[in-house]
């Protein structure tokens, strides 16, 4: 027999907080998205090294000059060093000569200024001064064969030659055939000979100064 009483349909009374649907919290990560096994994601801003990631500092104006001025001043130093010479080869001293004074070309030389030349051993010698040659008497003939340490010795008026210092010199001093260098410019010359050999080998050597 067949059941003639109505049919009800059932409907899902659950309300909208309750549905089914499902957020995406629930939904999994696809396989291309999710971090490789063993690798770390490094943070933005830091190095490889793990330490904060520093700029680049472009070098200021005043630091380039100052390596410039740096660098010209060394090759400076290196040019100098290069092209320097010796006081006696600006003086043009003979090999036979070590020094001279007054200087050539000294400007501050007073009225009764001693002029002497220093020469290498074994060498004498003879002076000029503006044409002039001065007489000259070596030392060991005019002191005393008895001569006491310490005493003192008048010497004459003329140029001395020391043979156990290879030194001649002559100070101007009233008597002798000059005085004194009257305010200008005066010109000496030396003349030298090796004493093995004689004064037919001399050379001679010249130089100026001049007198306030």
């Amino acid at each position: 027999m067949c059941d003639d009483r109505p049919r009800h349909n059932v409907q899902n009374t659950s309300t909208s907080g309750e549905n089914d649907e499902v957020t995406d919290s629930d939904t999994p990560l696809p396989a291309d998205t999710e971090p490789a096994a063993g690798s770390a994601i490094e943070p933005l801003g830091t190095t490889g090294g793990g330490g904060p990631a520093r700029r680049r500092r472009r070098p200021s104006i005043e630091m380039v000059l100052i390596s410039a001025g740096l660098a010209m001043g060394l090759m400076m130093v290196i040019l100098g060093l290069m092209s320097a010479t010796t006081g006696r080869e600006a003086l043009g001293y003979p090999d036979q000569i070590i020094s001279v004074s007054p200087a050539p070309n000294d400007r501050q030389v007073l009225s009764q200024t001693e002029i002497s030349v220093d020469l290498v051993d074994g060498y004498e010698a003879e002076l000029t001064l503006d044409g002039i040659t001065i007489p000259t008497t070596r030392l060991e003939d005019a002191a005393p064969q008895d001569v006491k340490p310490g005493q003192q010795i008048e010497l004459p008026k003329t140029a001395i030659y020391d043979q156990g210092n290879s030194l001649i010199r002559f100070e101007p001093t009233e008597g002798a055939v000059v005085e004194k260098y009257n305010v200008g410019v005066h010109r000496v010359m030396v003349t030298y000979w090796k004493i093995e050999e004689g004064r037919g080998t001399a050379r001679s050597f010249s130089w100026s100064f001049e007198v306030l």
